[in-house]
């Protein structure tokens, strides 16, 4: 039987160096793709929250507003006081 065509040791070993060292970098951009999905699934979940619960507070201090008229609420007390008048804003003259 004839000899079998071989490439040196050191070339087999700098070849399989960088297969190896590919399949690392798949493994590793794979795994860092599935994490960015999970986060981006639980930015979605956070984002959903944060709207829900703006909602339910703009619902509840429409209650309140019915109720007190437009007030200023200590959340620590519960205490309340009416809320200061807002100025319109002050009209300025442009000159051309």
């Amino acid at each position: 039987m004839a000899d079998a065509k071989k490439i040196t040791a050191e070339e087999l070993e700098s070849v399989q160096g960088l297969v190896t060292a590919s399949r690392e970098a798949e493994a590793n951009f794979f795994k860092i793709s599935l994490e960015v999905e999970r986060l981006t699934g639980m930015r979605s979940s956070a984002f959903t929250a944060i709207s829900s619960s703006q909602e339910a507070l703009q619902v509840e201090m429409n209650k309140l507003k019915e109720v007190y008229g437009d007030i200023v609420v200590n959340l620590e007390t519960g205490e309340y006081e009416d809320a200061p008048a807002q100025a319109a804003p002050a009209m300025e003259v442009v000159e051309d």
